[in-house]
């Protein structure tokens, strides 16, 4: 039986326009109508997942940045695990060298190599996303990594302005690229090794980095324990890579139809697209089931 419901945002709960839809909506509260806890484990931060669910009027616990930090109900962080600082420095280092496009995320703030240039690539999304609500034209998934900044922009700083404190701990960073080019290759190639990083992705023009402790299904884990609830009976559903740890740990998984052949064979089983609300397909089968 299903007591503990996780779902990743970014091509899972979220449709093709980056937001939650009404059936998806509905579906979770059901399901906190029936006893059964709802979380969110996603890759973005807690500014930029929250307006999303803020606009159903949803309340639930977040693990934010794959596992780095984790909110309770009124946002409060309740638990962070920062990178470690020699390994923040070599990364740094590592992609001025080579010139690669990267952010470096905090519990309160994005930092960017090129601020202007970064905001700019953000609102060009915004007015593209815009534009196709009134056409049959729909979002490339591969537009998810500049969608999780949508909410964010107050919160973009320069990286001139970062430095490593205990009120600036790095918990995330984002490697971008176009997936043709050889930046993210290069970079796994070159920190693939570390043991302190784990290294994955949410999309075909990202790697993110964090800490090798710092996993959505680690995270999972550890709430499951502390409210008494078993693996066995925790579903999780998600898309990407950077879900793999919690698809592979808990009793009931699925994967989205939009997920890569990587992915579903991670997954016990499949769910509809996020462009079909996968998330609330799911939800219903098991609502159904009691």
């Amino acid at each position: 039986m299903v007591k503990l419901f996780v779902s990743d945002m970014d091509g899972t709960l979220l449709n093709e326009e980056h937001v939650v839809s009404e059936r998806n909506a509905k579906a979770i509260k059901a399901l906190q109508q029936a006893g059964i806890e709802f979380v969110i484990a996603t890759g973005r931060a807690y500014n930029s997942a929250r307006p999303m669910l803020d606009a159903h009027k949803i309340n639930c616990k977040m693990i934010n940045l794959n596992g780095a930090a984790v909110y309770n109900l009124d946002g409060d962080i309740e638990t962070k695990i920062p990178l470690e600082i020699d390994t923040v420095k070599e990364m740094l280092n590592y992609l001025e060298e080579t010139k690669t496009a990267y952010s470096v995320m905090t519990d309160k703030y994005f930092y960017v190599g090129d601020k202007e240039a970064f905001v700019n690539r953000v609102k060009g999304m915004l007015r593209k996303l815009e534009i196709e609500k009134y056409t049959t034209i729909e979002t490339d998934d591969a537009y998810s990594s500049d969608a999780q900044f949508i909410h964010e922009l107050a919160y973009i700083k320069d990286m001139s302005e970062f430095s490593y404190t205990d009120d600036t701990t790095a918990l995330k960073f984002m490697i971008f690229g176009e997936p043709s080019d050889s930046n993210l290759p290069n970079f796994l190639k070159t920190f693939e090794g570390y043991e302190d990083l784990d290294i994955t992705s949410s999309g075909p023009d990202n790697l993110e980095v964090t800490h090798s402790k710092a996993q959505k299904g680690f995270a999972v884990a550890e709430y499951a324990a502390s409210r008494g609830i078993a693996m066995k009976d925790v579903a999780t559903i998600g898309d990407s890579l950077n879900d793999r740890s919690m698809l592979q740990m808990a009793g009931h998984s699925y994967a989205m139809e939009n997920a890569s052949p990587e992915v579903k064979a991670m997954a016990k089983f499949i769910a509809p697209s996020h462009r079909k609300d996968g998330v609330a397909v799911v939800i219903e089968e098991i609502l159904n089931q009691l």
